[in-house]
């Protein structure tokens, strides 16, 4: 497939489900702990048969929970947020308005970067949310301390549990009525390469939510 100018997964329009789960973020135990009802199909794997990614997300009022698994790794993951070219990291983008037919990041967008391991940070995770280019406006300060992470290492790579609360994404309390939020994500890994969701960064996914999925927010 990578002979080819334009990759399969950008020739289809996808509108997934994300589960509702109310008991999510977790007390005790793994943040999410989400089971295969929270598994989404990675669109990329029409390109890469071999994918090496794996995502699950839910939510509800409270926020959105994304648990991402990076499979084939020799080498456990490492970084900093000071030097994201190279470092582990994995970058989200979600809107709460998604039209699916807008180019620019509008006050509805918001984007995190996250890393599995952050030199940093004391070695720990870390969220840090990030400018979006070219966005018309910003509603809210946000702040990636109030988001939940969680690393779990394991023999192939390891499995990164995110809890954004909506209380840092503007627009999403009223998500749930409106029933859908537009969603992308891409891993970056300085072992395996680039490991996105459909469509990688020869495409303007960091800006234009136009080329973002659609998740419908099921109850």
């Amino acid at each position: 497939m990578d002979n080819q100018i334009i990759p399969p997964s950008f020739l289809f329009q996808y509108s997934m489900a994300a589960t509702q789960v109310s008991a999510i973020p977790r007390k005790k135990g793994g943040l999410l702990q989400l089971d295969d009802s929270a598994r989404l199909f990675v669109p990329s794997r029409l390109n890469n048969a071999g994918s090496h990614l794996g995502l699950k997300v839910a939510w509800n009022p409270g926020g959105i929970g994304i648990e991402v698994e990076v499979r084939g790794k020799k080498l456990p993951p490492a970084g900093r947020r000071s030097s994201l070219k190279t470092s582990d990291h994995l970058s989200i983008s979600i809107d709460t308005r998604h039209t699916a037919n807008v180019h620019r990041a509008t006050e509805y967008c918001a984007s995190v970067n996250v890393l599995p391991v952050d030199e940093d940070a004391d070695e720990k995770p870390s969220v840090r949310f990030v400018e979006i280019a070219q966005q018309r406006a910003m509603k809210r300060d946000q702040d990636g301390r109030k988001c939940g992470v969680q690393c779990h290492p394991h023999a192939s790579g390891y499995t990164l549990e995110l809890w954004i609360p909506q209380t840092q994404l503007f627009g999403f309390d009223e998500a749930p009525g409106i029933g859908r939020i537009g969603f992308y994500c891409i891993v970056h890994d300085t072992e395996l390469g680039e490991l996105p969701l459909s469509i990688g960064d020869d495409f303007p996914t960091a800006f234009d939510p136009s080329t973002w999925l659609q998740l419908e927010l099921r109850p």
